[in-house]
C-alpha cells in the first residue's frame, strides 16, 4: 500500500480525534494550570469586559488576552462548561500536528510528513498539556508555526508561508507576550551564527519574508489590545506584566521553587517518548553533515526556483540536498536553543520546553526518510543504526503493551469499562508491533515505521481519557463536588492553605485564599454573615483547636470538607492592584526580596459587581 496525501491526512485526523477530542469533557477542571484560564474567561463573559483579564474578580496581570478569548468565545456559543473551555485548544493541537505534517513532507516525502505528524500528536506531554494547560499548547502552536514558516519561506522559498510567519509570531506575543519573540530570535540567531550565511544569502532570506507587509500584519494583530489594556489600566497592567511576570520570572524571582540545570532531561525523556529514542541519532546525523560541510553557506534556491519546480505529487518542490540539510540544521539548532534557554532559566516548568518537540519530530522524520532511501538503494550500505533503533522501539512498545494492562488490572482502581478499553489499547499496540515487525523483515521499513507510529498513537488515544478520568477522580472530583454544592450560597467563602481557581469556576463566585490561622478574626458585633472555609484533611489540624476558632463541619467529600467558622470573619488579603500600586512592594517583588511567592496569584476575592461600579450610571 502506497502512502498518499489523502491516506496520511485521514490517519492524522483519526489520531487527533482520539488523542485531543475524545473524552475531553469527561473530567473536571484541573488545578494548577487550567483553572486560572477557565475561570478568568468565565468572569470575562459574566462582566462583559473583553479587554482586561480578571480572576477572582480582580485584575489578573499574569498573561495577555488571547487564551481568555479562545475560551470566552466558545462560552458565549455553547455555554460555560469543560467542553467549551477545551475545544479551541484541541483544534490548536490538531493544527500543530497538520503543520508538522506539511513541513515534514516539504521534500517530497509523504512518509516524513506522516511520521512527523504522528510523533507530535502522540507525544505524552503534548497530549497532557492540550488537556490540562491551555495557554502552553496555544503558545507552542503559534511559536512552532512561526519557526516552521520561517524555514519554509526563507530557506526553501515556499512563498505562501511568509504571512503565516508574521501572523503566528504576533499570535504568540498575544498569548504570552515578549517570550514569543525572544524564543524565536534566540534560536534563529544561534542558527545564523553557526551556519554563517553570506550577506547575499541573508538578504535573500530577508526579502522572502516580505518584511514591510509582514510588519503590517504583525502590528495589526498585536497593537490593538496592548493599546486598549494600557488605556484601561492606566499603564499598570503592562508595567506588571513586562517587568514582573517576564523578566523577574526568568530570573527566578516570581516563583519560590528552584530546579537544577538538568531538570529538563527527564522531562523530554518522558514527554517525547517513545520518539526520544530516535532523537540522538537524528541530531548526530544533522550535526555531522553540517560539520563535514565546515559550516559553509549553502546554495539555497533563489526566489522563484522552488515554485518553478512544483511538479511533484502534492505540489512539493524538488529541493537540493544542500537546501534540505540547511532546513534540518535550522530546525535542530532552534529546538536545541529553546531547550538550553529554559535550562538556564531560574524558573522551570515542564511545559516550557514543549515548543522544541515539533521541530525535533520533523528532524527525526526527515532523517529517517534519508535512512529509508539508503536501505532502498542497493548501492548504499544499510545504516547500522537502523537495526538498533528498530529494536529499541520494539522493546519500548513491548514494555507499554505489557505494562498497560498490568497497571490497569493490578495497580489502579479502574472500572470494568476502563479496564476493557485499556485491554483494547494493548491489543492495538500489539497489532502495531506485529505489523511493524512483519514489514521490517520484508525490508519495507517505511511501512514498518508507519505501522508502529500509528499503533502507538491509537493506543494512546484509547488510554488517555481513562488516565485523565482516574487522575481527576483522585485529585479534583471531591473538591469539585463540594464547590458545586456551594454555588449560590449566600456566605463569604474561603479556602485554606491553597489557591484553587477551579473552586471559583464551579461556585461561580470569588473565593479568598488564606494560609494562617490568625487571619480568622472574631466577628464584629451585629455581623451575622456566615464565613465558610474549605480545607483538606491534611491541613485542617492547623485550624482546629486554635484559640478563638470554632469550626462546624457542614459537608465532606473524600479528603475535602467545608466548615462554618462560627463567630469568625476572615481578614482579607490585599488585591493585586493594591499591592502593585505600592512602590516598595513592587520593588520587592521584582528583586525577589519578598517571601510571599508569585504575586500574580490573586489570593483575595474582589468585588463581584466591580464592572457595575466602574460603568457610569444611566442618569
Amino acid at each position: 500500500m502506497t502512502l498518499t496525501s489523502k491516506r496520511s491526512l485521514g490517519i492524522l485526523a483519526v489520531a487527533c480525534f482520539s488523542l485531543f477530542f475524545l473524552g475531553m469533557s469527561t473530567f473536571g477542571v484541573t488545578d494548577p494550570g487550567e483553572g486560572y484560564y477557565v475561570e478568568a474567561a468565565r468572569e470575562m463573559v459574566e462582566s462583559g469586559d473583553f479587554i482586561t483579564p480578571h480572576l477572582n474578580y480582580q485584575i489578573y496581570f499574569s498573561k495577555p488576552i488571547l487564551t481568555f478569548w479562545l475560551m470566552a468565545i466558545p462560552y458565549k456559543i455553547f455555554g460555560v462548561s469543560e467542553f467549551s473551555a477545551r475545544i479551541a485548544f484541541s483544534f490548536l493541537a490538531t493544527l500543530l500536528v497538520f503543520a508538522s505534517y506539511q513541513v515534514g513532507r516539504a521534500f517530497k516525502s509523504e512518509f516524513a510528513g506522516l511520521f512527523a505528524g504522528l510523533a507530535v500528536a502522540s507525544s505524552p506531554l503534548i497530549i497532557a498539556v492540550t488537556r490540562l494547560s491551555p495557554i502552553d499548547i496555544a503558545f507552542t502552536c503559534f511559536v512552532d508555526l512561526a519557526v516552521f514558516a520561517f524555514a519554509m519561506a526563507a530557506l526553501i522559498d515556499k512563498k505562501q508561508w511568509w504571512w503565516v510567519f508574521h501572523a503566528a509570531l504576533a499570535l504568540a506575543v498575544l498569548t504570552k507576550g515578549p517570550a514569543g519573540l525572544i524564543l524565536f530570535l534566540a534560536g534563529t540567531v544561534a542558527f545564523l551564527c553557526l551556519a554563517r550565511p553570506s550577506v547575499a544569502q541573508l538578504k535573500t532570506w530577508f526579502h522572502r519574508l516580505r518584511p514591510a507587509r509582514g510588519a503590517l500584519i504583525f502590528w495589526a494583530i498585536v497593537l490593538p489590545w496592548y493599546f486598549a489594556i494600557d488605556a484601561a489600566t492606566k499603564g499598570l497592567f503592562l508595567l506588571v506584566f513586562f517587568f514582573y511576570e517576564n523578566f523577574a520570572r526568568f530570573a527566578g524571582h516570581t516563583n519560590l521553587g528552584k530546579s537544577t540545570w538538568w531538570y529538563y532531561l527527564p522531562v523530554i525523556g518522558y514527554g517525547f517518548a517513545p520518539w526520544i529514542v530516535f532523537l540522538p541519532f537524528a541530531a548526530f546525523g544533522i550535526l555531522k553533515a553540517q560539520l563535514t560541510a565546515g559550516f559553509k553557506p549553502r546554495n539555497a534556491p533563489m526566489a522563484g526556483a522552488a515554485d518553478a519546480a512544483d511538479t511533484a505529487e502534492g505540489g512539493m518542490p524538488s529541493q537540493s540536498s544542500d537546501a534540505k540539510q540547511l532546513f534540518l540544521f535550522y530546525l535542530l539548532i532552534w529546538a536545541l536553543s529553546e531547550f538550553l534557554f529554559f535550562s538556564c532559566s531560574k524558573t522551570k516548568m515542564d511545559t516550557y520546553i514543549l515548543p522544541s518537540f515539533a521541530p525535533f519530530a520533523v528532524c527525526i522524520a526527515l532523517k529517517m526518510e534519508e535512512w529509508l532511501q539508503c536501505i532502498k538503494n542497493a548501492d548504499l550500505p544499510k545504516p547500522k543504526a537502523a537495526d538498533v533503533l528498530f529494536a529499541a522501539a520494539m522493546i519500548l512498545g513491548a514494555i507499554l503493551f505489557v505494562g498497560g494492562p498490568i497497571a490497569a488490572f493490578l495497580l489502579v482502581k479502574a472500572d470494568t469499562l476502563s479496564k476493557l478499553t485499556i485491554g483494547c489499547a494493548a491489543i492495538v499496540m500489539a497489532l502495531g508491533l506485529m505489523g511493524a515487525s512483519r514489514f521490517y523483515k520484508k525490508e519495507k521499513v517505511e511501512h514498518a515505521v508507519a505501522c508502529f507510529a500509528l499503533g502507538f498513537a491509537l493506543a494512546a488515544g484509547l488510554c488517555q481519557p481513562i488516565g485523565f478520568q482516574l487522575g481527576s477522580k483522585k485529585r479534583w472530583d471531591d473538591l469539585k463536588l463540594i464547590a458545586e454544592h456551594l454555588q449560590g450560597k449566600d456566605a463569604d467563602l474561603a479556602i485554606f492553605n491553597t489557591f484553587k481557581p477551579a473552586v471559583m469556576f464551579y461556585t461561580q463566585r470569588g473565593v479568598d485564599s488564606f494560609f494562617h490561622a490568625h487571619q480568622l478574626k472574631r466577628k464584629a458585633p451585629g455581623d451575622s454573615r456566615q464565613q465558610l472555609v474549605i480545607a483538606n484533611d491534611k491541613v485542617i489540624d492547623r485550624l482546629l483547636g486554635q484559640p478563638g476558632i470554632n469550626l462546624k463541619l457542614l459537608e465532606r467529600s473524600g479528603e475535602w470538607a467545608v466548615y462554618e467558622a462560627v463567630g469568625s470573619k476572615l481578614e482579607k488579603n490585599l488585591t493585586l492592584e493594591d499591592v502593585f500600586t505600592k512602590p516598595q512592594a513592587f520593588e520587592m517583588a521584582i528583586s525577589g526580596k519578598g517571601d510571599w511567592g508569585p504575586l500574580t496569584v490573586p489570593y483575595a476575592a474582589g468585588a463581584r459587581d466591580w464592572w457595575k461600579k466602574s460603568k457610569p450610571s444611566a442618569e
